[in-house]
Order: structure tokens, then sequence, then C-alpha cells
């Protein structure tokens, strides 16, 4: 074996066709530098008919077939690559596929173009196109492709009220192992086939769930503030806040300090303004409300209370100045003191 590259391999067979043939297929699979041309593109090119283009490039193909067989070094390209697909569990997601075989090849010319035309003369792996649900993958059998649709389904229905498991407490591992152990499946063909789905993802900060949820894939400037505050779980000024988001780039948009404060502004119960532009989260506990609001609740909950206490139990919830609580406690219309001790009037 002379370890050609699989690009030199096809192109010398494909340089075997009649010139029609040769750019048919040259151009239907876009090798070397050319763009992938559509059957009516070639068909208007040479005057024909988009089946009669397909009819042309299916008879290519089983020539090239030919060509192959006789190849000991196409022939074995080909098996490392299925060989590789099967130890996955038989599916892989296209655009990984082909990481995976510059590795497996050894060469780091290698494009999707000429692993599509690999399997295309073999006619095995089968591709399933990009849909709602799935990315692109290839796959060695109608079983694969079958537990690849019902695997990714099922653990999509079983994450479905999972969110607090997998993001706050982080048990992604034992969830994970679970699920795998219900399906006696490998759990690295598991992750495999999880990969082929565009249900899941992770975030910025590491944690694995399903798109739909605002922790995972936060598409609002809202949403990223959220994040970017429950993972902090401490208060943050709306700047900091827009900085972090440019920070994490959770996606090509720039997040705006004032856009920032608009949407925490708005009546959005997740938020609670516990200072002067800074921003916590009403699930830590804390409630909104007035500093007023806020030492009402406290000697109501606590009972009467000396300054110090009173100001250390405040500073849990807002960022506020000795003075300024010293200052509400004064309105005699709601508070009192008596021996050193604040009350409810």
């Amino acid at each position: 074996m002379n370890n050609s590259t699989l690009k030199v391999l096809l192109d010398s067979v494909v340089s075997l066709l009649p010139k029609r043939q040769k750019d048919i297929i040259t151009q239907r699979f876009g090798l070397g530098s050319l763009r992938t041309r559509t059957l009516a593109f070639l068909g208007n090119k040479y005057g024909i008919t988009r089946e009669r283009v397909r009819q042309i490039e299916a008879a290519s193909l089983r020539m090239l077939a030919k060509s192959a067989q006789d190849n000991s070094e196409i022939h074995t390209l080909y098996k490392k690559a299925v060989d590789h697909i099967t130890s996955l569990g038989g599916a892989r997601r296209a655009d990984f596929l082909v990481d995976d075989l510059k590795l497996v090849f050894q060469d780091k010319t290698l494009s999707d173009s000429y692993v599509t035309l690999l399997f295309s003369i073999f006619k095995t792996p089968a591709y399933e196109p990009e849909g709602e649900d799935l990315f692109a993958f290839w796959y060695t059998s109608p079983e694969a492709l079958r537990e690849v649709k019902q695997f990714t389904q099922k653990v999509a229905q079983f994450l479905k009220n999972k969110k607090e498991a997998l993001i706050e407490r982080g048990e992604f591992d034992a969830l994970f192992a679970q699920v795998t152990k219900q399906h006696a499946i490998k759990e690295f063909v598991a992750l495999n086939f999880l990969l082929n789905s565009k249900k899941f993802s992770v975030n910025p900060y590491g944690d694995f769930g399903l798109v739909e949820w605002a922790e995972i894939a936060p598409k609002t400037v809202r949403d990223k503030a959220y994040l970017v505050l429950k993972k902090r779980k401490s208060p943050m000024h709306f700047r900091e806040i827009a900085q972090e988001i440019n920070k994490v780039k959770f996606d090509a948009k720039k997040a705006h300090p004032q856009t920032v404060h608009n949407e925490l502004i708005k009546n959005d119960k997740r938020f609670v303004l516990v200072g002067r532009g800074l921003y916590s989260l009403r699930e830590f506990g804390i409630e909104p409300g007035t500093t007023r609001d806020v030492l009402l609740r406290l000697l109501k909950k606590h009972g009467a209370m000396p300054l110090d206490k009173i100001v250390k139990l405040v500073s849990q919830e807002r960022v506020l100045k000795h003075n300024t609580i010293f200052l509400n406690l004064q309105n005699k219309k709601y508070f009192k003191k008596q021996n050193g001790h604040y009350h409810l009037a």
C-alpha cells in the first residue's frame, strides 16, 4: 500500500470516466475546490433533464464502484471508515465524522466531499439528511437509524422534569448512567447518539440539558442575564451583567449595558432590584420591595431586634448603606424603638 490520500485515490478513478460523466460527478460532489451543483444546474448546462443527469450520475457511480473494488487502497480506507462508525453504535454525525476520519486516515486534507463520494460508491453507510430534530448523519443499518431516533427521543422525554438535577445539582453523570442502563446501551455510544440530536446542548458554563431550557440556550438578553446571575449567586450591577454576557459569548450578539438594564426593569418576577443598579434573583429567597417593605417583613418574621442584627439581615437581601436602613427605621408610623430594639409600630 502506497499510503495515498483518499482524495488522490478517488481523483484517480474519477479521471478514468468519460468527460461528461467525470464533469457531472466532480460537480455533483464538489470535488477539489468546486461547488456542489444541483441536478437542475447540470441539466441546464448540458441541455438535458434532471432525471437524465441523475441516471448519468448513477451509471458513473456503478463504474466507480467497479474500479474501487479492484483498488485495495480505496477498499482499505472504506473498511476503516465503516469500522469506525460501527464502533460508535452504527451512526455518526456527518460533520464530526470528517474530523474523525482525518485522524483514522492520518490525512489532514480530507474533506466531506470525498467521504460522501466514497460512501456513495459503496452504497453504504446511508445518509440521513438534516431535519428539524436531527443533524445530518451517516448510519450503517436501518436498525442503527431507528435506534438513534428512538433513543434521542426517549432521553429528551426523560429529561423533561430533570432541569433542577442537571443544572442546580450537576447530576448529569448519575442521570445519564440511569438512562443508559434502562436502555442497555454503552455510555460512549449513547453520548454519540445524542450528538446527532438538536434537542440537547451544553451551555457556556458546561451544563447539559434540553435546548428548550433558557438555562441551556438563552436567546434573549433577559435569559442571558438570568443565567449569569444564577451562576454568580450574588447581586450584580447591570453593567457588570452586560460585561459577563459578552465575556461568556452566548452568541455573536453584543450585550449593551442600557439594553440589559431596560430588560431587567421589565415586569419579570425572576429578578429583584437589591440596590442602585444591582440585581439578584427571587429564587435565592430574595423578595421584591422597598427598603421599608424589607424592614417590615423581617421584623414581622423575627420580632424585635437591635439595629446591628437588622442591618445584618437586610444585607443578606439588599445592598444598602447603614444610614439608609437607620433612616427608614425612624419612620414612627411603621417602627418604634424600645430598650435598644426596633419593633413594628
